[in-house]
Protein backbone atom coordinates (compact mmCIF):
# COMPACT_ATOMS: atom_id res chain seq x y z
CA UNK A 1 0.00 0.00 0.00
CA UNK A 2 0.98 3.59 -1.00
CA UNK A 3 -0.64 6.60 -0.17
CA UNK A 4 -0.22 9.74 -2.61
CA UNK A 5 -0.42 13.69 -3.02
CA UNK A 6 -3.82 12.50 -5.62
CA UNK A 7 -5.07 10.03 -2.13
CA UNK A 8 -3.94 13.06 0.13
CA UNK A 9 -6.18 15.93 -2.14
CA UNK A 10 -9.30 13.32 -2.29
CA UNK A 11 -9.39 12.91 1.26
CA UNK A 12 -8.88 17.28 1.68
CA UNK A 13 -11.83 17.14 -0.48
CA UNK A 14 -13.85 14.41 1.32
CA UNK A 15 -13.48 16.23 4.86
CA UNK A 16 -13.98 19.48 3.43
CA UNK A 17 -17.30 18.45 2.30
CA UNK A 18 -18.48 16.93 5.34
CA UNK A 19 -17.12 19.89 7.39
CA UNK A 20 -19.53 21.86 5.58
CA UNK A 21 -22.48 19.26 5.76
CA UNK A 22 -21.82 19.59 9.69
CA UNK A 23 -21.96 23.30 9.60
CA UNK A 24 -25.23 23.28 7.84
CA UNK A 25 -26.87 21.17 10.23
CA UNK A 26 -26.25 24.00 12.56
CA UNK A 27 -28.48 26.36 10.40
CA UNK A 28 -30.69 23.95 10.17
CA UNK A 29 -31.27 21.41 13.30
CA UNK A 30 -33.03 22.67 16.44
CA UNK A 31 -30.59 23.73 19.90
CA UNK A 32 -30.83 20.91 22.57
CA UNK A 33 -31.66 23.81 24.67
CA UNK A 34 -34.31 25.18 22.28
CA UNK A 35 -36.09 28.29 21.33
CA UNK A 36 -34.42 28.05 17.98
CA UNK A 37 -31.90 26.64 15.60
CA UNK A 38 -28.27 25.85 16.92
CA UNK A 39 -26.00 28.21 15.59
CA UNK A 40 -28.87 30.67 16.94
CA UNK A 41 -28.85 29.42 20.50
CA UNK A 42 -25.22 28.11 20.77
CA UNK A 43 -23.04 29.59 18.26
CA UNK A 44 -19.98 27.64 18.03
CA UNK A 45 -20.63 25.76 21.05
CA UNK A 46 -22.98 23.43 19.26
CA UNK A 47 -22.36 20.28 18.36
CA UNK A 48 -22.34 20.22 14.65
CA UNK A 49 -20.27 23.37 14.72
CA UNK A 50 -17.24 21.83 16.58
CA UNK A 51 -17.42 18.93 14.65
CA UNK A 52 -17.46 20.62 11.52
CA UNK A 53 -14.08 22.86 12.37
CA UNK A 54 -12.48 19.94 13.34
CA UNK A 55 -12.98 17.65 10.32
CA UNK A 56 -12.29 21.23 8.68
CA UNK A 57 -9.06 21.40 10.24
CA UNK A 58 -7.92 17.72 10.06
CA UNK A 59 -8.58 18.82 6.29
CA UNK A 60 -5.98 21.28 6.12
CA UNK A 61 -3.67 19.00 6.84
CA UNK A 62 -4.27 16.07 3.97
CA UNK A 63 -4.26 19.46 1.98
CA UNK A 64 -0.55 20.55 3.26
CA UNK A 65 0.44 16.80 2.67
CA UNK A 66 -0.94 16.60 -1.07
CA UNK A 67 1.46 19.65 -1.70
CA UNK A 68 4.00 18.60 0.99
CA UNK A 69 4.23 15.27 -1.79
CA UNK A 70 5.27 17.30 -4.63
CA UNK A 71 8.70 17.97 -2.91
CA UNK A 72 10.17 14.92 -1.84
CA UNK A 73 13.01 14.15 -2.79
CA UNK A 74 13.97 17.55 -3.43
CA UNK A 75 16.82 19.06 -0.34
CA UNK A 76 15.40 22.64 -0.64
CA UNK A 77 13.79 25.29 1.65
CA UNK A 78 9.91 23.89 0.12
CA UNK A 79 10.84 20.59 1.86
CA UNK A 80 11.54 22.04 4.83
CA UNK A 81 9.01 24.39 5.32
CA UNK A 82 6.33 22.10 4.77
CA UNK A 83 7.86 19.54 7.69
CA UNK A 84 7.45 22.84 9.97
CA UNK A 85 3.86 23.75 8.50
CA UNK A 86 2.78 19.78 10.07
CA UNK A 87 4.59 20.50 12.98
CA UNK A 88 2.30 23.66 13.69
CA UNK A 89 -0.27 21.83 12.32
CA UNK A 90 -0.15 19.29 14.72
CA UNK A 91 0.57 21.52 17.87
CA UNK A 92 -2.93 22.98 17.41
CA UNK A 93 -4.55 19.52 16.88
CA UNK A 94 -5.26 18.94 21.18
CA UNK A 95 -7.35 22.01 20.74
CA UNK A 96 -9.51 20.50 17.72
CA UNK A 97 -9.45 16.84 19.65
CA UNK A 98 -11.03 18.72 22.91
CA UNK A 99 -13.61 19.71 20.65
CA UNK A 100 -14.62 17.27 18.72
CA UNK A 101 -15.09 14.60 21.74
CA UNK A 102 -16.83 17.31 23.93
CA UNK A 103 -19.58 17.47 20.90
CA UNK A 104 -20.38 13.65 21.71
CA UNK A 105 -21.45 14.81 25.92
CA UNK A 106 -25.25 16.29 26.40
CA UNK A 107 -25.56 20.20 26.07
CA UNK A 108 -25.37 20.93 29.78
CA UNK A 109 -22.02 19.07 30.61
CA UNK A 110 -20.59 20.29 27.31
CA UNK A 111 -20.89 24.31 28.25
CA UNK A 112 -19.33 23.53 31.71
CA UNK A 113 -16.32 21.75 30.10
CA UNK A 114 -16.04 23.80 26.97
CA UNK A 115 -14.10 27.04 28.39
CA UNK A 116 -11.70 24.99 31.04
CA UNK A 117 -10.90 22.31 27.93
CA UNK A 118 -10.63 25.19 25.43
CA UNK A 119 -7.96 27.11 27.73
CA UNK A 120 -6.44 24.20 28.64
CA UNK A 121 -5.71 22.67 25.24
CA UNK A 122 -4.81 26.15 24.03
CA UNK A 123 -2.11 26.42 26.30
CA UNK A 124 -0.96 22.99 25.83
CA UNK A 125 -0.60 23.56 21.56
CA UNK A 126 1.32 26.67 22.56
CA UNK A 127 3.62 24.73 24.86
CA UNK A 128 4.04 22.12 21.82
CA UNK A 129 5.44 24.89 19.65
CA UNK A 130 8.10 25.32 21.89
CA UNK A 131 9.72 22.25 20.86
CA UNK A 132 11.50 23.74 18.31
CA UNK A 133 13.18 26.06 20.77
CA UNK A 134 16.77 25.16 20.84
CA UNK A 135 19.66 27.11 22.08
CA UNK A 136 22.70 25.90 23.84
CA UNK A 137 21.64 29.39 26.54
CA UNK A 138 18.87 27.86 27.59
CA UNK A 139 18.66 25.82 30.46
CA UNK A 140 18.14 22.00 30.85
CA UNK A 141 16.23 20.08 27.83
CA UNK A 142 15.72 23.36 25.78
CA UNK A 143 19.41 23.60 24.82
CA UNK A 144 19.56 19.70 23.96
CA UNK A 145 18.71 18.91 20.28
CA UNK A 146 16.54 15.79 20.20
CA UNK A 147 18.12 12.18 19.14
CA UNK A 148 16.77 10.67 16.64
CA UNK A 149 14.45 7.39 16.99
CA UNK A 150 15.95 4.42 14.70
CA UNK A 151 13.57 1.51 16.13
CA UNK A 152 10.16 1.69 16.23
CA UNK A 153 9.93 -0.88 18.68
CA UNK A 154 12.19 0.86 20.83
CA UNK A 155 9.57 3.71 20.93
CA UNK A 156 7.99 3.24 24.56
CA UNK A 157 11.62 2.05 25.89
CA UNK A 158 13.94 4.77 24.60
CA UNK A 159 14.88 8.43 25.50
CA UNK A 160 15.34 8.74 21.50
CA UNK A 161 11.96 10.96 19.92
CA UNK A 162 10.34 9.62 16.63
CA UNK A 163 10.33 12.32 14.24
CA UNK A 164 13.35 13.68 15.12
CA UNK A 165 16.30 15.44 13.81
CA UNK A 166 18.83 17.37 15.45
CA UNK A 167 19.85 19.83 12.77
CA UNK A 168 17.40 20.35 10.20
CA UNK A 169 13.76 19.96 8.68
CA UNK A 170 12.95 17.04 6.56
CA UNK A 171 9.91 15.56 4.56
CA UNK A 172 11.13 12.01 2.95
CA UNK A 173 9.06 9.25 1.19
CA UNK A 174 8.65 6.28 4.49
CA UNK A 175 7.30 3.14 3.93
CA UNK A 176 4.36 4.29 2.20
CA UNK A 177 3.49 7.65 3.50
CA UNK A 178 5.49 10.52 4.41
CA UNK A 179 8.25 10.70 7.01
CA UNK A 180 8.68 14.00 8.86
CA UNK A 181 11.92 14.97 10.87
CA UNK A 182 11.63 18.42 12.73
CA UNK A 183 14.96 19.98 14.13
CA UNK A 184 13.59 19.98 17.67
CA UNK A 185 14.81 20.14 21.60
CA UNK A 186 14.95 16.85 23.96
CA UNK A 187 11.53 17.90 26.09
CA UNK A 188 9.71 14.88 26.43
CA UNK A 189 7.71 16.20 28.61
CA UNK A 190 6.15 18.70 25.77
CA UNK A 191 5.65 15.88 23.56
CA UNK A 192 3.59 14.20 26.38
CA UNK A 193 1.46 17.26 26.74
CA UNK A 194 -0.37 15.90 23.56
CA UNK A 195 -1.77 12.80 25.22
CA UNK A 196 -3.00 14.86 28.01
CA UNK A 197 -4.68 16.50 26.19
CA UNK A 198 -5.90 14.29 23.27
CA UNK A 199 -6.46 10.94 25.83
CA UNK A 200 -6.92 12.26 29.23
CA UNK A 201 -8.91 15.05 29.31
CA UNK A 202 -11.69 13.72 27.19
CA UNK A 203 -11.91 10.74 30.06
CA UNK A 204 -11.88 13.55 32.52
CA UNK A 205 -14.71 15.39 31.36
CA UNK A 206 -16.76 11.93 30.23
CA UNK A 207 -15.97 11.50 26.67
CA UNK A 208 -14.38 8.29 27.19
CA UNK A 209 -16.30 6.57 24.34
CA UNK A 210 -14.63 8.72 21.81
CA UNK A 211 -11.20 9.07 23.40
CA UNK A 212 -10.99 5.41 23.01
CA UNK A 213 -11.81 5.48 19.48
CA UNK A 214 -9.65 8.67 18.30
CA UNK A 215 -6.88 6.29 20.70
CA UNK A 216 -7.63 3.50 18.41
CA UNK A 217 -7.71 5.20 15.13
CA UNK A 218 -4.41 7.60 15.89
CA UNK A 219 -1.29 6.57 17.22
CA UNK A 220 -2.23 2.32 17.90
CA UNK A 221 -3.34 2.18 14.14
CA UNK A 222 -0.27 4.18 13.10
CA UNK A 223 1.93 1.74 15.38
CA UNK A 224 0.51 -1.18 13.07
CA UNK A 225 0.89 0.24 9.55
CA UNK A 226 4.47 1.21 10.06
CA UNK A 227 8.08 0.19 10.95
CA UNK A 228 9.30 4.02 10.51
CA UNK A 229 9.05 5.82 13.59
CA UNK A 230 9.26 8.98 11.78
CA UNK A 231 6.10 8.04 9.37
CA UNK A 232 4.03 7.92 12.72
CA UNK A 233 2.71 11.25 12.49
CA UNK A 234 1.78 11.89 9.16
CA UNK A 235 -0.14 8.17 9.35
CA UNK A 236 -1.76 9.62 12.40
CA UNK A 237 -3.33 12.69 10.66
CA UNK A 238 -5.46 10.32 8.79
CA UNK A 239 -7.22 10.26 12.27
CA UNK A 240 -9.38 12.52 10.01
CA UNK A 241 -11.06 9.78 8.48
CA UNK A 242 -11.78 7.97 11.97
CA UNK A 243 -13.24 11.50 12.92
CA UNK A 244 -15.47 11.36 9.54
CA UNK A 245 -16.93 8.24 10.27
CA UNK A 246 -17.99 9.15 13.18
CA UNK A 247 -20.27 11.71 12.42
CA UNK A 248 -21.53 10.50 9.56
CA UNK A 249 -22.46 7.18 10.39
CA UNK A 250 -24.93 6.73 12.48
CA UNK A 251 -24.97 3.89 14.45
CA UNK A 252 -21.41 4.71 15.07
CA UNK A 253 -22.21 7.86 16.15
CA UNK A 254 -24.88 6.75 18.52
CA UNK A 255 -22.29 4.46 20.16
CA UNK A 256 -19.88 7.47 20.64
CA UNK A 257 -22.41 9.81 22.06
CA UNK A 258 -22.40 9.56 26.19
CA UNK A 259 -26.19 10.67 27.07
CA UNK A 260 -25.17 11.04 30.75
CA UNK A 261 -24.98 14.43 32.40
CA UNK A 262 -22.39 13.71 34.91
CA UNK A 263 -20.32 10.88 36.64
CA UNK A 264 -22.58 10.35 38.76
CA UNK A 265 -25.62 9.66 36.40
CA UNK A 266 -22.84 7.52 34.43
CA UNK A 267 -21.65 5.32 37.93
CA UNK A 268 -25.54 4.76 38.70
CA UNK A 269 -26.34 3.74 35.20
CA UNK A 270 -23.58 0.60 35.05
CA UNK A 271 -24.84 0.02 39.03
CA UNK A 272 -28.35 -0.52 37.74
CA UNK A 273 -27.09 -2.47 35.14
CA UNK A 274 -25.28 -4.36 37.29
CA UNK A 275 -28.35 -5.13 39.62
CA UNK A 276 -30.31 -6.68 36.41
CA UNK A 277 -27.46 -8.90 35.23
CA UNK A 278 -27.35 -10.70 39.01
Amino acid sequence: MCWSGEASAVMALIGLTGASLEARKSFTYPSELGGGTEWKIEGLSGKHNLRALTLAYFSLMEILQAFNYTTLGFDDPDNALYALLGYVHISFQPLFISWFCLSFIPKRRRMYWIASATILSAAVSFLFLTGLIINPSLPGCFAIPCEPLTDIKELMRSSKMASCSSTEFVSSMGEWHIAWQWASNDCHFIRNSYFVIAFFLPIVFGAYRVMLYSLIFGPLLSIMLTNNPHELAAIWCLLSIGFLSGVKIPWLEKFLTSKHESWKECFVSLKKIRWIQL
